[in-house]
């Protein structure tokens, strides 16, 4: 299992905070940012993302876009590895909900 931070409090409150989501994306998106977190949670390491039915892309800064629609992603970043009684903690920072440019994705 990874456990997720958040960059800051406004990004945990656009990931997190129902009300919130549901004001800012509308219900079904908010349901779906809400689905997305739950599988990055229940991945055991990044490779998991090449077998969850949801695209997502590795840019050359590190960053990783995991695609929520397709004009809408979270961005992550995989956190160092910590480890405590002899197990190995793994986590993902979530740093940003990302609007795609529909233009980019052409290019």
């Amino acid at each position: 299992m990874v456990a997720l931070l958040f960059r800051t409090d406004t990004v945990r409150r656009q990931c997190c905070d129902l009300a919130y989501m549901r004001d800012v994306w509308g219900p079904e998106v908010a349901r779906r940012i809400s689905r997305r977190l739950q599988q990055l949670e229940a991945m055991s390491t990044l490779d998991d993302l090449a077998f969850l039915p949801f695209r997502s892309h590795n840019n050359t800064d590190g960053c990783i876009h995991v695609m929520i629609t397709p004009d809408l992603a979270l961005a992550i970043e995989p956190a160092p590895e910590a480890t405590e009684r002899e197990a190995t903690m793994r986590s993902i920072t979530v740093t940003n909900v990302l609007v795609v440019s529909k233009a980019a994705r052409s290019s």
